[in-house]
């Protein structure tokens, strides 16, 4: 596996789009600012993809960088947590939108038409739609967007509801993208018809793909993404099927703290084998010693009964009560696929309440849990994969299983630097973690 590319992708102008006015800031308060504001200069839409690992400081950095630009820019601010989002209103004198004012679409609206610096969580961010997208541009938004969004996702049909779907109601906008064509209806399928009226939809071959609308990106001068491994991640190949233009920074830090760089990320060593403890028993990891065990095809295949998924569950059991540190409640959490959790809960229910999905990201719940086990074996979704693949984007299933098994780790203890326990019987999984602990050691 090789390590994070160290290089930046389609370099562009500085970010200071937003020349300041003379007089400005002392007509407003600093959290407001007159408008509409002068267009960004250029024709080029900047992405800048900070990519940096966890407790770098990128979200201070974020903060910094808004707080230096108060009074030249508007920014709206997505983040998965709430905590976060309060964090960022009260550092940074941001507005948050009350969701229990009516829609949270509409109340989200109102607050971009006053020019209100936002912060907001990923969930209000999917409600952009055109009228929204319409004012970001108008108003000059710079967009912010706080760890790893899912861009695009698997839509669950059946291939005879696909079918049915494409002949009455669906047709192709351009490439791949799908419009809604029967305007009163209001059935089983308002959920895809929502997707398709937001520009959302788009077709797979045999099945359907959830994507933000790409015109998000657009319309705002310049958007930072704060995240980790991008290039292992659907980001990456989502910004290239869309023909984005983007570079790839880090993070430095001076007197006054951390800040953007303007190149690729070079972090000091940290040594997480002191911290990591990876299970090495090959009793209670054999089950896992194929390249595909534990992945989501091999779960499809065996029932709850299957000897390696009884085995499996037994082991799970086995490293909870005998191998963890501590048994008390609170301090388990484990994953695998959710329509597949069940086969590994016991008949009376044990361990199930310390399920976390195992797309787990929003959420700060399990930060005080030190004993994980981690019984999944990911590669890259095949129906996305073919999708990107139509542009002959390839997918790097090491580097996705890694960022996608790290966003889930770091949901734990870990994120307050704290010890944590990890049992991972997948030998392809584990492989990857111990590889990328040894690279971050001597980095």
């Amino acid at each position: 596996m090789s390590k994070f590319p160290s290089y930046v992708h389609k370099i562009f102008p500085p970010d200071d789009f937003l020349p300041s006015h003379p007089g400005q800031t002392s007509a407003v308060p600093p959290a407001r600012l007159p408008h509409p504001l002068p267009p960004p200069q250029g024709d080029d839409i900047t992405i800048t993809v900070v990519d940096a690992r966890m407790g770098r400081g990128k979200s201070s950095s974020a903060i910094r960088y808004m707080n230096e630009h108060r009074g030249e820019k508007r920014f709206l601010y997505v983040t998965p947590f709430l905590s976060e989002v309060d964090r960022i209103c009260m550092k940074c004198d941001f507005d948050q939108p009350d969701t229990q004012m009516g829609s949270k679409s509409r109340t989200l609206k109102q607050y971009l038409e006053t020019g209100a610096n936002i912060a907001a969580t990923h969930s209000l961010f999917y409600l952009l739609d055109d009228e929204a997208k319409e004012l970001l541009r108008q108003m000059h938004y710079s967009l912010i967007i706080d760890e790893t969004m899912s861009v695009v996702e698997d839509v669950h049909v059946t291939q005879c509801d696909y079918d049915m779907l494409m002949k009455t109601c669906l047709a192709r906008r351009s490439g791949k993208k799908l419009v809604w064509t029967q305007w009163e209806y209001d059935g089983a399928f308002n959920v895809i018809r929502d997707l398709a009226r937001a520009g959302s939809l788009y077709d797979a071959g045999g099945s359907f793909l959830k994507m933000i609308d790409p015109e998000v990106f657009r319309v705002c001068p310049e958007t930072f993404m704060l995240t980790y491994m991008f290039h292992g991640q659907y980001q990456s190949a989502y910004l290239d099927y869309f023909g984005f233009n983007y570079r790839v920074v880090g993070i430095e830090e001076d007197d006054k703290g951390f800040f953007f760089s303007d190149r690729p990320d070079d972090p000091p060593p940290i040594d997480y084998g002191k911290m990591i403890h990876i299970l090495d028993e090959p009793k209670l990891n054999d089950v896992g010693s194929d390249r595909y065990a534990l992945s989501m095809a091999w779960y499809t295949k065996r029932g709850r009964k299957n000897p390696e998924v009884v085995a499996l569950r037994k082991h799970m059991t086995n490293y909870f009560m005998h191998k963890c540190p501590h048994r008390e409640a609170g301090t388990r959490m484990w994953t695998t696929f959710k329509a597949h959790s069940d086969k590994l809960v016991s008949r009376n229910g044990r361990y199930k309440d310390d399920f976390v999905q195992i797309s787990s990201r929003a959420t700060n719940d399990y930060q005080g849990r030190d004993c994980l086990a981690y019984m999944a074996n990911r590669f890259a979704d095949p129906n996305i994969r073919k999708f990107f693949g139509a542009k002959d984007i390839a997918l790097d299933d090491n580097m996705f299983a890694l960022s996608e098994m790290l966003q889930w780790i770091w949901r734990s203890a870990i994120r307050n630097d704290k010890e944590i326990w990890l049992y991972i019987p997948s030998s392809r999984m584990r492989a990857i973690l111990k590889q990328w602990i040894a690279e971050v050691s001597s980095s």
